[in-house]
């Protein structure tokens, strides 16, 4: 009679053993696999995180170029608004000197 259980049945064994590193093998595919994704994962995180910067940073440089091109337009129309202002008062000015009798000569350069 044999003593152990290796000795009795030897193909079971050897089965057992095939089972076993056949699970093993898909175990570490499994891994693998797992571990693929979460580097995909998280190359598509950071790509997106690069994406949102880069265009946060555009977003920021149009603001100022935008608001640099709206104090520009806006000193020259309020440099127009008084030059128009001066130039009516001015006028102005002239007329009611013209409706007194008195006389107002402004050379102009």
């Amino acid at each position: 009679m044999p003593t152990s259980l290796k000795a009795v049945n030897p193909e079971e064994r050897l089965q057992k053993s095939v089972a076993r590193d056949i699970k093993l093998r898909y175990l570490e595919e499994h891994s693998k696999r797992q571990a693929e994704a979460v580097a995909a994962a998280k190359w598509e995180v950071k790509l997106l995180e690069k994406d949102e910067i880069g265009n946060r940073k555009r977003t920021e440089e149009q603001i100022t170029v935008d608001s640099k091109i709206v104090k520009v337009t806006n000193t020259a129309y309020r440099r127009q608004q008084l030059q128009q202002l001066y130039r009516n008062d001015e006028l102005r000015y002239e007329q009611e000197l013209e409706s007194r009798g008195l006389a107002f000569k402004h050379e102009r350069i």
